[in-house]
């Protein structure tokens, strides 16, 4: 009878969980995910972000031109984010607004987490000249689960070599985007069929062991 019991738990179990449904995690990757994309300002501690330009973009599938506010687009493929300065006139701000440039944002919650956010190139070379106010590095990266902010404070760019400066041209910054990775979770709905199960199980037991005791009579 004991053996009985297992093999008979074992088959419900497994096929209640090979039934059920999964609720898989959220997608590591920009394509074909809905994001927010804006543009603004801060001036740091407790003063927010005023977003000066915002959309909604799919990823891989649109390119966001924010040129009318800013002269920058953010295009993304897989988990890489590029932002590219389209005009031919300097970009520069030193200073104050203390921050200027970019929120990316998972507006509904469509992606996994980000963890983080490198800087794999820039078209930055430095200044011949030693300009401080053109660096850009991963300081200028920052983030939280739902946000990526890049700051364009303190740095320059344009989308046409300045000689006289001693720059050649740059205007590209690509980021490669470190998203969190979970395994596929059942969902609650699974456990609530293999406990149904089970008690069905302890019913299908208890049946066969009053037929076996009748027999015994």
């Amino acid at each position: 009878m004991n053996r009985f019991k297992k093999r008979l738990g074992l088959a419900v179990a497994g096929s209640l969980l090979a039934l059920a449904p999964v609720a898989h995690a959220a997608p590591n990757t920009f394509d074909g995910n809905t994001f927010g994309v804006a543009y603004g300002v801060s001036n740091g501690g407790s003063n927010p972000f005023f977003p000066i330009f915002q959309a909604d973009a799919t990823g891989s599938a649109s390119s966001v031109e924010v040129a009318n506010a800013s002269g920058w687009t953010v295009d993304t493929m897989g988990n890489t984010l590029s932002l590219t300065w389209n005009k031919t006139a300097e970009f520069m701000n030193s200073g104050s607004p203390a921050f200027i440039g970019f929120k990316i944002t998972d507006t509904g919650n469509h992606l996994a987490d980000f963890l983080g956010a490198s800087v794999t190139n820039t078209t930055y070379t430095p200044s011949t000249y030693g300009n401080l106010v053109e660096g850009f590095d991963q300081a200028h990266v920052t983030f939280d689960a739902n946000n990526i902010y890049v700051n364009l404070n303190n740095s320059m760019w344009h989308a046409a070599p300045m000689a006289s400066m001693g720059d050649p041209l740059r205007d590209h910054i690509a980021l490669s985007v470190n998203f969190q990775s979970a395994p596929p979770i059942p969902e609650p709905e699974t456990y609530a069929m293999l406990l149904a199960g089970l008690g069905l199980m302890g019913t299908i037991v208890r049946r066969r062991q009053r037929s076996s005791d009748s027999h015994c009579k």
